[in-house]
């Protein structure tokens, strides 16, 4: 079963990808159903950035962006670690 996990705001946020973080990122609202991560970091090696130009031109633009989650949706959230626990 699903365990909703607390996120609250100033949070340290890890999208995992396996058991890496691809991406980081800090949670800047946070409502009752629903949280905005504000991505400030991703893995340049896994998203291919040293590639070309046109894949750093992209992810610059695509994955350093505003993601909004809702909470009770286990598709959206199990991806994401909460990396302040234990601060």
């Amino acid at each position: 079963m699903f365990k909703n996990m607390n996120f609250n705001l100033g949070d340290l946020i890890g999208l995992r990808f396996t058991e890496k973080n691809i991406k980081l990122g800090i949670i800047i609202d946070s409502k009752k159903d629903n949280f905005i991560v504000k991505w400030i970091w991703y893995d340049k090696l896994f998203f291919m950035d040293n590639c070309s130009p046109l894949f750093e031109e992209l992810n610059n633009q695509y994955l350093l962006n505003e993601t909004t989650y809702t909470r009770n949706l286990e598709h959206e959230v199990g991806c994401l670690k909460n990396l302040s626990i234990g601060f």
